[in-house]
């Protein structure tokens, strides 16, 4: 089907700059690029690749609630120790 109508989105420098790159990167004019884009189901062409990632963090969820909960201790037990009053030792 030959391409007829136009589209025209405003969006920043930045952002520019980044579709830009992804389309050149991917080896496609910027158009082509956000044409395929439109026509792809990303959650399907990347679901492997997703479904690895969230089981990775899955696996990984137990560890990093330990170190936040370690992390929160610590920092209690600092303040803590910032509020109690000190006393200078006598020379």
């Amino acid at each position: 089907m030959l391409a007829s109508a136009r589209l025209v989105v405003q969006m920043t420098p930045k952002e520019k700059k980044t579709l830009e790159g992804r389309a050149k990167r991917a080896g496609l004019s910027t158009a082509e690029f956000v044409r395929r884009r439109v026509n792809s189901d990303d959650l399907d062409e990347h679901r492997e690749e997703i479904e690895a990632l969230l089981s990775t963090l899955e696996a990984s969820a137990p560890a990093i609630l330990q170190s936040v909960e370690s992390t929160l201790a610590t920092a209690i037990a600092m303040m803590a120790d910032l509020e109690q009053p000190h006393t200078k030792a006598s020379p």
